[in-house]
């Protein structure tokens, strides 16, 4: 299976985006509300396409006269797993981050998550500062950094 395309999210996404958002958060999900409000924010909230179907969503945020981008949000439909998509979007964060002037990526992610940390370290992340029940099931997180001018040679 080959990624299709990485195109911006639109509100006729949304459903597809929500039943993602439920898949892999359930306690922690955003709502309709707030997909709706950051789909039509001025952040990147971008889809990932494959066998004609939305995939996978990654939500970056870029708040003016900060040069760090956040990787709010990055999510693969169970389905799509282990097929390359999350390290696609991660690239396309990487390549967003320096086309934009940021210095930084950061994002957070659960310890527990071992495939994602393991995959943001591979991008180059290094943990910046471990979390202490982050998340409403009492779960840690780790706040994970890319400095960006490191990897301006990434084929992304």
């Amino acid at each position: 299976m080959a990624l299709e395309i990485i195109t911006e999210a639109r509100l006729e996404h949304l459903p597809a985006i929500l039943q993602i958002e439920q898949e892999c958060f359930g306690v922690d999900a955003f709502n309709r509300r707030q997909m709706r409000y950051l789909i039509q924010s001025q952040n990147p909230f971008l889809i990932a396409m494959a066998e004609e179907r939305i995939a996978g969503y990654m939500i970056l945020l870029k708040r003016k006269k900060v040069t760090v981008l956040r990787l709010y949000a990055i999510a693969i439909h169970p389905e799509f797993r282990g097929k390359g998509l999350a390290s696609s979007l991660v690239e396309k964060a990487i390549q967003i981050a320096s086309k934009s002037g940021f210095s930084k990526i950061s994002l957070e992610v659960r310890t527990d998550n071992q495939a994602a940390v393991s995959l943001y370290r591979q991008k180059g992340f290094e943990a910046a500062k471990r979390l202490s029940q982050y998340y409403k099931d009492g779960k840690d997180a780790l706040r994970m950094v890319l400095n960006v001018k490191d990897h301006s040679n990434l084929n992304v």
